[in-house]
C-alpha cells in the first residue's frame, strides 16, 4: 500500500526557464538579525520596519520570543512587546517577488539527497508501542536497582506470591515490617513520617517528581517518606526504581472503583499510623508544593497534645471556602482523639461507600466540632441513595487547625499568591482527570518536573545523545532536547480561527496538528501544544488540550504543555537566550502566482547562522509533504537547531485540506500509494480524536482539569 514517490516526480520547473532567477541575494552569512532587511505588512504594503523602532536594532529579538516572554494567561506582554517595538518582524516575505537576503534554488526536480532522507526514514507500526517509548528517551528517568533488590521489594509488598495468585501479605503486615527494619522513620524536625497514595496514571509520569519535590522541596526524604500503591503497576514500577513501597492490596479485592480504593486506603493508613503512635503528614499526588510547610508543621507540633484547639488535626482549605476541610493536604498526631476521628470516618464509611471521602472526613470535622462546643450536628449531603446517616456519638471533640485558603491552594482555577506553598488542582469530578490536573499544574508554573543526576544510566544502558541534566524540563549540557513550534507570521505557538478561510472549520486545525506530530516524530522533537484562538462561544485563548485526544500517540511522539516555553524551568542558563538556537520554517504560497517557497533560517543567540528559500513554481500537490519534510531533514543546522519552528502555510487552503482528506480516504481503502511522509500523516491524523464542542467551552482563564480532552475525544 506504501510506497515512495519517485524523483523527479513533483511537477518540475522547466530546465531551459532561467527567467525566474531573482537578480539578487545577498546572502550574509553571519549578519545580525536586527541589521539585515526584514518586511512587515502594513494594510497590504510591504514596509521596512526599520524607520519605526523605537529601540535599537541589536535589543530587538526575533518574533518567537514572544512565546518566550508571554504565556497564554498574559494578555498585556504581547501589547507591551509591541508598544516598546520589542520584537523583529516575521522573516519571511509575503510575496516571492520580494525576495531578498536569501540564498534561493530553484527547483527543478526532486533533490537526491531529499530522496534519500525520506528513505531512510524508518517505517512504523502504529497498532504496536516500540519497546523503548519516546518519553523514555527524552525524558531519562533515573536508574533502575538491581535484580536482587528489585526481588526483594515485590515479595516485600506480596505481589509476586507463590503460585502465581493474587497479593497476599495485607497492607498491616507490610507497614509493621516497613517500621521494623528501619527503613522509614520520622523526619526529626517535625518527628513525623510523610506519605502519598497513587495509581498508576500518576505514578508512570510522576513518580520521580513527587520522590525529589518530597525531598528537595517539602523536606521528607524517602527514609521518612512512603509511597501507597494501589495497583500493581505502580509498586511494580516504584520497586524498580527503588522507592519505598507499600501495596494497598484491599483496592484489587472489591468492585468498588478507584474513588472508593483511595478512600479506604487514605483512612486506613490515617488509622493504622495513629494507632502505633506515629504523628503524620499526607499530600496527594496531585498537589505540587512550591515551598515547604515544615515551618507550619513544626508549629503545629509544638502546641503539645493536651488541649483540644487546632492541635490534633492540621488540615488543608479550599480557596474558595476557607472553612471547608481539603483533603489532599493534612497532617495528623497520634492522639486518642485522632483515633476515634479516624475510626468514625472509616464507619460511616463502610455504612456508606458510595459518598466521597472529602465529604466524610469534612462532616466529622464539624461534627467534632460542634461537640466541643456542646451543639448538635446533623449529617448532611449526598450520602447516596440511603441518604445521611445518623450522626455518630462522639467521645473525644475536639476542633481542627487549617492552613489558609491561600497557603495550599486548593481550586479548579487556583490562583496562586505570595503566601502560596502549594497548588493543589481540583475538578468537578473527584479522582478523575489526572491528565487535566497535571497540565493545569504545568500550564500555571507549578509542576515539579525531576532532574535525573548528570552521570544516571538509562535502563537500558548509557543513553549518549543526552543532556548532562535530563527530566521534564530541565536540559543544560547537550541540546539533544529539542523542540517543535506551531509558528506564523500572526503569532508563534498560536492557531487562530478568525480568518474567513478558516472561520469554524477545525478541520484546518486537525491536519496541521497532525503534520506537526509527524514532523516531531521525524525529527526526534518535543512537540509543544499550541494555543487556539477562538472568536466564537466564550472568545480568547484556549488550550489545545481541551480540544485534542493525543492519548494514543504518547509511545511515538513526546509533548509538552502550551506554556512551556514561557516556563524558565525549560530555559537553558543563559538568561538572555532561553533557547540559543532556532530554526525558522514555512511553506508559504504566493496566493497571486501560486508559487511554492520553503524558507528556512537559522539563527544563534542574535546572529544569522544561514537563510535559505527553495523555490519551486509547479510542485505537485501530492508531493508537498515530502517536499517540505525533506527540506527540513537534509539541513544540519536545522536539526541542530534547539528550536525548530514550523509554519505550514500551504495548508490553509480549502481544497487542498479537502484533497488531502479524499486522498487519505483511498489510502486506507488500498486504492491509492503515497509518499512517506504523508502516510504518517494520514496514520497520526487517524489517532488523533477530538472534543470541540466541550473543549471549546472556556478560554484559557476559565479553564479547569475537568475541561481536559484526553481519552475522551470522538472521531470526526
Amino acid at each position: 500500500m506504501v510506497s515512495f514517490t519517485s524523483p523527479g516526480s513533483i511537477g518540475i520547473l522547466p530546465t531551459d526557464d532561467t527567467s525566474t532567477t531573482p537578480s539578487h541575494h545577498n546572502y550574509y552569512e553571519s549578519s545580525k538579525l536586527g541589521e539585515s532587511s526584514m518586511w512587515n505588512v502594513y494594510d497590504g504594503a510591504v514596509q521596512s520596519s526599520s524607520s519605526t523602532s523605537r529601540t535599537t536594532s541589536e535589543e530587538r529579538v526575533p518574533h518567537w520570543r514572544v512565546v518566550v516572554d508571554c504565556s497564554a494567561y498574559s494578555l498585556d506582554c504581547f501589547s507591551r512587546g509591541q508598544r516598546d517595538d520589542r520584537y523583529l518582524p516575521y522573516p519571511f516575505p509575503p510575496k516571492t517577488s520580494t525576495i531578498r537576503d536569501f540564498q534561493t534554488e530553484i527547483v527543478r526536480e526532486f533533490p537526491k539527497e531529499w530522496s534519500q532522507r525520506l528513505r531512510r526514514q524508518p517505517f512504523t507500526n502504529y497498532s504496536y508501542p516500540p519497546e523503548r517509548t519516546i518519553q523514555n528517551v527524552h525524558n531519562l528517568y533515573p536508574a533502575v536497582v538491581g535484580h536482587d533488590e528489585y526481588q526483594k521489594c515485590t515479595e516485600f509488598t506480596g505481589i509476586h506470591s507463590q503460585g502465581g495468585g493474587a497479593p497476599t501479605k495485607s497492607a498491616s503486615d507490610q507497614l509493621d515490617e516497613m517500621l521494623a527494619s528501619g527503613r522509614l522513620s520520622m523526619e526529626p524536625d517535625t518527628n513525623m513520617v510523610a506519605f502519598t497514595i497513587s495509581d498508576y496514571t500518576y505514578s508512570q509520569d510522576m513518580l520521580h517528581d513527587m520522590f525529589q519535590m518530597m525531598e528537595h522541596v517539602v523536606g521528607f526524604s524517602p527514609r521518612h517518606f512512603f509511597l501507597v500503591a494501589i495497583d500493581v503497576g505502580t509498586v511494580e514500577m516504584a520497586c524498580r526504581h527503588g522507592y519505598p513501597v507499600l501495596f494497598w492490596k484491599e483496592s484489587t479485592d472489591n468492585n468498588e472503583g478507584l474513588r472508593d480504593a483511595v478512600a479506604n486506603t487514605k483512612l486506613f493508613f490515617s488509622f493504622e499510623l495513629v494507632n502505633r503512635g506515629i504523628d503524620f503528614f499526607f499530600s496527594e499526588m496531585d498537589v505540587w508544593w512550591m515551598k515547604s510547610p515544615k515551618t507550619s508543621l513544626k508549629a503545629f507540633q509544638d502546641l503539645g497534645k493536651d488541649i483540644t484547639i487546632g492541635n490534633h488535626l492540621y488540615f488543608s482549605s479550599h480557596q474558595n471556602n476557607p472553612g471547608a476541610a481539603n483533603i489532599g493536604v493534612y497532617a495528623a498526631k497520634a492522639t486518642d482523639r485522632t483515633k476515634e476521628y479516624f475510626r468514625t470516618c472509616i464507619d460511616l464509611l463502610k455504612q456508606r461507600p458510595e459518598t466521597h471521602d472529602q465529604l466524610v472526613m469534612h462532616q466529622v470535622v464539624k461534627l467534632y466540632s460542634n461537640a466541643l462546643h456542646n451543639q448538635s450536628f446533623e449529617l448532611w449531603g449526598n450520602w447516596g441513595e440511603k441518604g445521611p446517616p445518623p450522626a455518630p456519638s462522639v467521645k473525644l471533640p475536639f476542633q481542627a487547625r487549617f492552613w489558609g485558603p491561600h497557603d495550599i491552594v486548593a481550586d479548579e482555577r487556583p490562583m496562586p499568591t505570595l503566601e502560596t506553598m502549594a497548588i493543589h488542582t481540583l475538578c468537578h469530578v473527584p479522582l478523575l482527570n489526572p491528565h487535566g490536573k497535571k497540565m493545569i499544574a504545568r500550564e500555571i508554573g507549578a509542576y515539579y518536573g525531576f532532574v535525573t543526576d548528570p552521570n544516571v544510566l538509562h535502563k537500558d544502558g548509557p543513553v549518549q545523545k543526552t543532556s548532562n541534566m535530563a527530566g521534564y524540563y530541565a536540559r543544560t549540557g547537550s541540546s539533544y532536547r529539542r523542540y517543535l513550534v506551531l509558528d506564523s507570521s500572526l503569532r508563534t505557538n498560536l492557531y487562530s480561527t478568525s480568518p474567513a478561510h478558516v472561520y469554524h472549520k477545525p478541520l484546518f486545525f486537525q491536519w496541521i496538528v497532525a503534520v506537526l506530530l509527524t514532523l516531531a516524530k521525524w525529527t526526534d522533537r518535543i512537540f509543544i501544544l499550541p494555543q487556539i484562538f477562538m472568536a466564537h462561544n466564550d472568545a480568547g485563548s484556549y488550550f489545545s488540550w481541551n480540544m485534542m485526544d493525543y492519548s494514543k500517540l504518547n509511545d511515538f511522539i513526546d509533548t509538552r504543555e502550551c506554556n512551556f516555553l514561557s516556563n524558565p524551568k525549560s530555559w537553558t542558563n543563559d538568561d538572555d537566550w532561553p533557547f540559543v538556537s532556532a530554526a525558522v520554517t514555512a511553506f508559504l504560497l504566493d496566493e497571486e502566482t501560486n508559487n511554492a517557497t520553503i524558507y528556512s533560517q537559522v539563527t544563534n543567540r542574535s546572529e544569522i547562522i544561514s537563510r535559505h528559500a527553495w523555490e519551486i513554481r509547479a510542485l505537485a500537490e501530492t508531493n508537498m509533504f515530502d517536499a517540505f519534510a525533506a527540506s527540513l531533514l537534509s539541513s544540519d543546522s536545522i536539526q541542530d537547531a534547539e528550536l525548530l519552528l514550523v509554519n505550514p502555510d500551504f495548508m490553509l487552503r480549502q481544497s487542498f485540506i479537502y484533497r488531502l482528506g479524499h486522498r487519505s480516504r483511498l489510502y486506507r481503502a488500498g486504492r491509492r500509494e503515497v509518499g512517506n511522509f504523508e502516510r504518517d500523516v494520514f496514520e497520526i491524523y487517524d489517532l488523533l480524536s477530538w472534543c470541540w464542542e466541550e473543549g471549546s467551552q472556556h478560554s484559557v482563564s476559565r479553564t479547569s482539569a475537568s475541561h481536559s480532552c484526553y481519552t475522551k475525544g470522538q472521531k470526526r
